[in-house]
């Protein structure tokens, strides 16, 4: 233990009286008067001397005539040593003042007051010791108290010296012991101690000489007999059988993990009763006996890992200690009524384990918890000086029981044991690391697993195996040898567990990923209890959150076991998974309602927590409808709309939406909550060309609105899907006047849209502006974000490019904000297409941060931040600007809507510009073609479809004043690019650019 740097002097007295300063140098005391007083003092403290007291000790042979001056002199030479405010007067004497330790003496008191601080501190202690005590002190009855007090200070740390070497030293020890005892030969205590020691190095008859010898001294000096401890270490002597011990583990070096190894040090000096707890298969008992090899030989290991009753636990500590039938020797082996009593150990062997300094191990307990609980219990009320350790799946649940859980192999760890094992099996084999890694991290990290795995290479390779590993419990089987099999090791787990926490169980391991404690309660036959068990089982554990709500883990191995489990009786499968339904409708609404308000971001950080158990309960009931719920799907399929928003895409939204469409076909059936999903399978079948499918959506939702109004917020989007063209902006015209500033930012950024794809720029930032408003007035952090967004693409749209990187910058800080990390790297390349003029290194700064923040990913905005880089370097780099051209349009692929064309139209204008006119030519007569299919698709963007028709008009050489140059300036054409600049020239109406392209 380090000591805390010092404030003040110490005094030492452990040998020539001085002074130590603060930095711990010696300052001798020359005045022999002046010593005796501080020694005085310190013998005292921190009670004060008086003068009578203060002049008998340092005037012993003839008081001074003049007591109080004599006293005030000797005390005012010593303020100079030690500083004024160190001494302290008062009618009562004086007294040292200070706020740690006084002296050397009062540092190995502290230490010998505590036998477990005197073993972990007795070399430091020793070092107090400069010489023999008192030796510069006349003399006397000070003398005397001093040497007293540091005797037996020095005795208490010596015999705690010497218990902790006894488990590794004995016979050092006994030697030790042997010459201490020529100057106390008839001390009963130290004779005991000594006995202890040779009965320790395997001597038990030097053990009764030692006792016949005192006892004789005794009976001749005093006329006494040995007392009770002598009498015990004799007892002791006379039962002695050789201490059994564990042999050490072989050296292996994945399991060398000195953090492990630490905390068990720590535990055992905190707390003589340890449980490692752990699941099956992941290295507590290992743990324990390379604890044992390292720190203490002594132990008595107990294997209960085939004790199914508390018989045998008796024989197999009975086995264990060398001693026989339990209880005490001699008695029949029938076990008595009590169980605990029962199990008692003889009182002669347990002294012999604690004076050994042995650690008894109880390996494998959670079989018998309870039984285990009360031996131990037993135990220590005999002796609470023995050291005990558990293994177990299961805490034992004593009062002063300290917990140490063992964790699974990092992966780094895993993979360099199942590369070690794989040498052993094939030498030749070619190491693959990330392989390796992934196959312990499937494994749970779990080492059994591991050596499980590494065993199916004689005949596999890693990659094999690896493809085979979701069938672990087949696969994970010894095919000879004593090794128990993976599902016999997850069994037994299993079996120990209560009904209903097997039933909790069950719960946890049909939703993929960590399960809210509140999530887990909503299931039938869930509860805190339950939940306790299967954590105090070592199948599950708590996990930490930053929301502080309480989060359960399950390793794939439990997992896996549970659902086998319970896909073996299918009503409880069908059971649960009608629950699973209900949960995560309930789900779906709730987080549905709480996005319209203000606190998004906690609503968000759910949605992203619960998506993927909400889409595999989606896919399991569309690929295996319930008759008995047929509107599940649509309940279900709003959880698509925030993986789309997150990601981009989700696999299977045409047949999902179908699905869900579907199950709402029956005129008699449907609810309000199936109208969002309605809604979503409407847009999704429209977007996807699934026009047919659209009107059955289109049928089903109008259906059910009539039977089930839907919620306010919900009613205007009813109704502008089920409206006509013309019917949808009045209905987004009344919802922009609504009283929920909600409901009127979204109506208004939609309107924002549609008059941006209209080519009114003007009035499309007239409506962001008040969807700013509308969305700052209602608090929510998410529309401000979006309508800002929106805004700013409006003052681009009017050539207003400070205005709009103002604004995106705001947009994209309220992104990342929220944690909308890829809505925040979408709206930095537009900030950067606004800067590219005023401020380029900027803009191409913010370009190559987005494509390396969102890793080249197949996205539109990503295909734009390449466009935009091309447009800035094709002055300066012209094979750069072609490469970066030719990787926006590998990403978007076809032209199939009107963005898509103009990046087509951006790349045409690059070839050009950078003397590659054939393929410029190509690309804009391709390009032109494709206009004029999107020209007769509903709603066309009219500004990117100018932009792609200017970029067609500027390859082929015939602007400005050719036809559809004109058309594209009517249609307001977008000017993101600079490369994309008809100049002035004649334009016509917004509209004509269709009549054209068509």
């Amino acid at each position: 233990m380090t000591e805390a740097p010092r404030t003040h002097p110490r005094i030492g007295v452990l040998g020539p009286v001085c002074v130590f300063t603060t930095a711990s140098e010696a300052t001798p005391v020359t005045s022999g008067r002046a010593r005796s007083l501080l020694v005085s003092l310190v013998l005292s403290h921190p009670r004060p001397v008086g003068i009578e007291a203060l002049v008998a000790d340092a005037w012993p042979d003839r008081p001074p005539q003049n007591p109080n001056g004599a006293v005030q002199t000797q005390i005012s030479r010593l303020r100079k040593s030690l500083g004024a405010q160190m001494i302290a007067g008062s009618a009562a004497g004086y007294r040292l003042v200070t706020d740690g330790p006084v002296s050397d003496l009062a540092v190995v008191e502290d230490l010998s007051r505590s036998a477990r601080s005197a073993e972990l501190e007795y070399p430091t202690g020793l070092q107090n010791w400069r010489g023999e005590p008192g030796t510069d002190l006349p003399d006397g009855e000070l003398r005397a108290r001093l040497t007293a007090r540091a005797d037996r200070a020095f005795r208490i740390l010596q015999e705690a010296d010497w218990r902790r070497r006894l488990r590794t030293e004995p016979q050092t020890v006994a030697t030790e012991l042997a010459m201490a005892r020529e100057r106390r030969p008839l001390d009963e205590h130290l004779a005991a101690v000594h006995m202890r020691a040779v009965l320790a190095a395997g001597d038990p008859n030097a053990a009764l000489q030692i006792h016949a010898r005192i006892a004789a001294g005794l009976a001749e000096a005093l006329g006494a007999d040995p007392g009770p401890e002598l009498a015990a270490a004799h007892s002791a002597a006379l039962t002695y059988a050789p201490m059994p011990r564990t042999p050490p583990p072989p050296s292996d070096e994945y399991l060398a993990d000195p953090e492990m190894m630490t905390q068990l040090t720590a535990a055992l000096r905190e707390s003589s009763v340890v449980t490692v707890l752990g699941p099956g298969g992941i290295g507590k008992t290992r743990l324990v006996t390379e604890y044992i090899a390292v720190h203490t030989p002594m132990n008595v290991f107990v294997d209960l890992s085939a004790a199914r009753a508390p018989d045998d636990v008796r024989a197999a500590v009975a086995a264990a200690l060398g001693r026989g039938a339990l209880p005490e020797q001699g008695t029949a082996a029938t076990p008595t009524a009590s169980p605990v009593s029962a199990s008692g150990i003889a009182g002669a062997a347990l002294a012999h384990l604690a004076a050994a300094g042995a650690v008894i191990v109880l390996d494998g307990c959670e079989h018998l918890v309870d039984f285990v609980a009360d031996l131990i219990t037993d135990i220590r009320s005999r002796r609470d000086d023995l050291t005990i350790v558990a293994t177990s799946r299961i805490g034992l649940g004593l009062v002063d029981e300290r917990n140490l859980t063992v964790p699974p192999l990092p992966p780094e760890r895993g993979a360099a044991l199942l590369e070690r094992r794989i040498r052993a099996l094939r030498p030749e084999i070619q190491t693959d690391v990330a392989v390796f890694a992934e196959l312990c991290t499937r494994l749970d990290g779990s080492p059994l697993a591991i050596e499980l795995a590494a065993a199916q290479l004689r005949h596999l390779s890693p990659r094999d195996l690896l493809e085979r590993v979701d069938s672990r419990f087949e696969l994970l089987t010894p095919t000879g040898g004593r090794r128990r099999s993976l599902s016999e090791i997850v069994s037994t787990s299993w079996e120990l567990l209560p009904d209903n926490a097997q039933r909790t169980l069950e719960v946890l391991a049909s939703l993929p990923g960590d399960v809210r404690l509140d999530d887990a309660l909503t299931f039938a036959e869930v509860t805190e209890q339950s939940l306790a068990e299967v954590c105090n089982h070592s199948l599950a554990v708590v996990v930490d959150h930053p929301d502080g709500a309480t989060r359960y883990r399950l390793t794939e191995t439990v997992r896996e076991f549970a659902r086998a489990h319970t896909a073996a009786d299918p009503a409880r499968e069908a059971a649960l998974r009608r629950e699973k339904i209900a949960w995560a409708s309930r789900l779906v609404t709730d987080v549905a309602g709480t996005l319209s308000g203000t606190d998004v971001v906690k609503a968000f950080a759910r949605l992203d927590e619960t998506t993927d158990a909400v889409l595999a309960i989606l896919d399991s009931v569309v690929g295996d409808p319930d008759p008995a719920d047929p509107g599940a799907p649509a309940r279900l399929l709003p959880i698509t709309l925030w993986r789309v928003v997150r990601t981009g895409g989700h696999p299977g939204l045409g047949d999902l939406a179908e699905a869900a469409v579907s199950g709402c076909d029956d005129p008699g059936c449907g609810d309000s909550a199936e109208i969002p999903g309605l809604l979503c399978a409407t847009g999704y079948l429209i977007a996807l060309g699934r026009y047919r499918a659209a009107g059955r959506a289109r049928t089903a939702l109008r259906r059910t609105a009539r039977r089930h109004p839907p919620a306010a917020h919900l009613a205007p989007l009813v109704e502008a899907v089920n409206g006509s063209p013309r019917r949808l902006a009045q209905v987004l015209a009344r919802a922009s006047r609504s009283a929920n500033p909600v409901v009127a930012a979204v109506a208004e950024i939609a309107r924002s849209d549609i008059a941006e794809f209209a080519a009114a720029p003007s009035m499309s930032r007239r409506s962001a502006l008040r969807a700013v408003v509308a969305a700052e007035l209602a608090g929510h952090p998410w529309l401000t974000a979006a309508a800002r967004h929106r805004l700013g693409r409006g003052h681009l749209l009017l050539g207003d490019r400070a205005g709009a990187a103002t604004l995106f910058a705001r947009a994209a800080d309220d992104y990342a904000a929220l944690g909308f990390q890829e809505e925040s790297s979408r709206t930095r390349v537009h900030q950067a297409i606004a800067l590219s003029d005023s401020a380029p290194d900027v803009a191409v700064e913010l370009l190559e941060t987005c494509l390396r923040d969102s890793g080249d990913t197949p996205r539109a905005f990503v295909a734009t931040a390449h466009a935009a880089l091309a447009d800035l370097r094709v002055g300066d780099d012209p094979s750069g600007a072609r490469r970066s051209a030719e990787r926006a349009i590998e990403i978007v692929g076809p032209p199939t809507d009107a963005h898509c064309a103009y990046l087509h139209g951006v790349r045409a204008v690059i070839l050009a510009r950078t003397g590659e006119m054939v393929a410029a030519r190509l690309a804009a007569e391709s390009l032109r073609i494709s206009l004029s299919r999107l020209a007769a698709a509903p709603a066309a963007n009219l500004p990117a479809l100018g932009a792609a028709s200017a970029a067609v008009s500027l390859v082929t050489g015939t602007a400005p004043t050719d036809v559809l140059a004109g058309a594209a300036r009517g249609a307001r054409y977008r000017r993101d690019f600079s490369v994309i600049d008809l100049g002035d020239g004649p334009h016509s109406r917004r509209t004509a650019l269709l009549t054209v392209l068509r």
